[in-house]
């Protein structure tokens, strides 16, 4: 750890990358329009933002960082409708994943890639209304223009069972996002002295 207090290119740095892998998320949540998919939302999402988390985490030397980024991307879910549940979630898991980067002192780019890997719950969050306001949900769904058959497909996907291996699913596709971003990231790990 190298500062101690943040600078105006710490800030702009967050603000930009938490703006990249809320674009990744997504892109990644786009399959969401075939209610099929819905399961694999997270997976998708936490796969397509890794490899943007990891070019960030070149830019992270200090504790906030992460949370500044989970607080960003939180608020812009909630505004977009995703529930009143991913501000709050999103912070929690920053806070967790700060506490793994501070562990590895910044430089790991294994706790790194458990940091991004915990961080990535935070689809979850967005999904609890499917799972516990299922009625509510499925109306929302049909006023939003969605339908009835897109609702009632959806709602067979997502039985109240799967919320855990839905979860699951999300901190996979975030270890394989971050690894992927690690490989494609190898060489720039290397020069900055990341192991």
């Amino acid at each position: 750890m190298k500062k101690q207090s943040f600078s105006v290119k710490d800030l702009i740095n967050a603000g930009l990358f938490s703006l990249l892998v809320f674009a990744a998320m997504f892109v990644g949540g786009i399959i969401g329009f075939i209610p099929i998919f819905m399961p694999f939302i997270p997976f998708i999402c936490a796969l397509c933002s890794g490899p943007v988390f990891m070019l960030y985490s070149t830019k992270i030397h200090r504790f906030g960082m992460v949370l500044i980024m989970g607080t960003i991307i939180g608020l812009l879910f909630t505004v977009t409708g995703h529930g009143i549940y991913v501000l709050p979630g999103t912070m929690l898991l920053a806070l967790i994943g700060e506490y793994i980067l501070k562990k590895g002192n910044y430089e790991s780019l294994n706790h790194t890639r458990w940091c991004f890997t915990v961080y990535s719950l935070a689809s979850g969050f967005m999904m609890i209304p499917i799972y516990i306001t299922r009625d509510a949900y499925i109306q929302r769904l049909i006023d939003q223009g969605y339908g009835q058959a897109y609702a009632d497909k959806m709602m067979s996907v997502l039985p109240n069972w799967t919320f855990l291996p839905v979860l699951l699913l999300g901190a996979i596709g975030g270890y394989l996002g971050a690894t992927i971003g690690i490989k494609m990231l190898q060489k720039h790990f290397k020069k900055l002295g990341m192991a």
